[in-house]
């Protein structure tokens, strides 16, 4: 029986750790947090922060596993990546990690590969801030070179707003380091790959939308994107030239571009895993049929021979992933959670309350209050069953 070490194995990777357990292994999996629902299917588990890498060591050689894996998070890809290195197994590889994991490294990279990207700098303190900002015009953007999702992330408009951006990046970058770039107006779209043995391919393009303010949190995500064919073609060509930049050769692939009104393409960020909310392990696998976390699997264990045509789109269908507010402030009295989950065209949902709970206010995409998963044939029939969706959920208040 072939053993695996699962690193952040929480509700996003249960798709993947149901599929460790098909395929006949033993899986310990590891999260700072635990539920009933991967007690079931987890033969050892371990409260551990993922970026604890002493830790997941010992875990892996007392173990003496035969591989180590992660799905959608930066920090597990580098504690796995180490791992890895450490005891001669598969992985994306070390230099493929930091890149995911550091947007600063990842920039200087793609520059040198004449990727079209937005102006940048780095920051670690207040003076570099202030600096780039005196290079840049507003409406810039500042984030942190090491965070996950939307944490620490701000558009600033205007001079009064840089250092509140400054404190709200360094408290969520574990480097404490940043960088500073130029806003590109337009749409963000996201497009996601795998590196199979005989090649990376370009397999979803989806366009997202966004809560207002000045921490873009995504409220929407559509596959397919809204934009023309020859874009979206255009968007496949381009994530894979920055996949061959950032010498990614094994495993998920991950990128976030704008588009502007003259059809331009910018890298926003390309990462060497999946994307979060059921994006690489249920998402991928819907859209494009393909058996996508059993390759991954084999390729971290080393025995991976899958091969895949060389198609100009992957998409079979449509799907919509939305994440739906509820009233902030009020305290829950019942959700027809069973009923709507139940729904034929309901992939999953999800929510972040219960009854009794009291609803707080959006502050990051961790705090999104729920999210859905829908499918249809086509754009337009996803959207109808959006519409009937929504007639069917009921949410009532006390």
């Amino acid at each position: 029986m072939k053993k695996i070490l699962l690193i952040g194995c929480g509700w996003e990777q249960y798709e993947l750790a149901k599929e460790i357990k098909k395929q006949g292994c033993f899986l310990i999996a590891t999260h700072p947090f635990i539920t009933k629902e991967l007690l079931t299917i987890t033969d050892s588990f371990f409260i551990k922060d993922s970026r604890d890498i002493h830790s997941h060591l010992n875990i892996a050689k007392s173990y003496d596993i035969d591989g180590v894996i992660s799905d959608n998070c930066d920090y597990s890809l580098q504690t796995a990546a180490i791992i890895s290195e450490s005891m001669g197994l598969n992985s994306t590889g070390i230099r493929q990690a930091e890149y995911s994991n550091n947007k600063f490294l990842q920039r200087e990279r793609c520059e040198s590969a004449n990727i079209n990207q937005p102006k940048f700098f780095n920051v670690r303190n207040m003076s570099d801030l202030n600096s780039a900002v005196s290079k840049l015009k507003f409406p810039l953007v500042v984030k942190p070179v090491d965070s996950r999702g939307t944490f620490g992330v701000n558009i600033i408009k205007k001079a009064s707003e840089v250092n509140k951006a400054f404190l709200d990046g360094i408290k969520e970058s574990p480097s404490r380091n940043l960088i500073c770039e130029e806003f590109i107006e337009g749409t963000l779209i996201t497009v996601d790959g795998f590196c199979f043995s005989n090649g990376h391919r370009s397999l979803t393009v989806a366009s997202r939308k966004f809560m207002s303010g000045s921490s873009p949190v995504t409220k929407e995500i559509i596959y397919p994107s809204e934009l023309s064919e020859e874009i979206n073609q255009n968007l496949r060509k381009f994530h894979h030239e920055v996949v061959t930049a950032l010498n990614y050769k094994i495993g998920h692939t991950h990128g976030e571009y704008i588009v502007n009104v003259k059809d331009e393409i910018y890298l926003v960020e390309c990462t060497n895993r999946g994307g979060g909310v059921y994006t690489s392990s249920t998402i991928l696998p819907e859209l494009t049929e393909l058996p996508i976390n059993e390759v991954y699997i084999n390729q971290i264990l080393g025995e991976d021979k899958y091969t895949v045509s060389e198609e100009s789109n992957y998409m079979k269908k449509s799907l919509i992933l939305t994440f739906q507010d509820f009233e902030i402030g009020k305290i829950m009295r019942s959700i027809n959670l069973s009923e709507v989950q139940k729904l034929p065209y309901v992939l999953r949902y999800r929510s972040l309350y219960k009854k009794n709970d009291m609803i707080e206010s959006i502050e990051n995409c961790s705090s999104r209050h729920s999210m859905l998963l829908l499918k249809g044939n086509d754009l337009i029939e996803s959207k109808q069953n959006l519409d009937k969706f929504n007639k069917t959920l009921e949410v009532k208040y006390y």
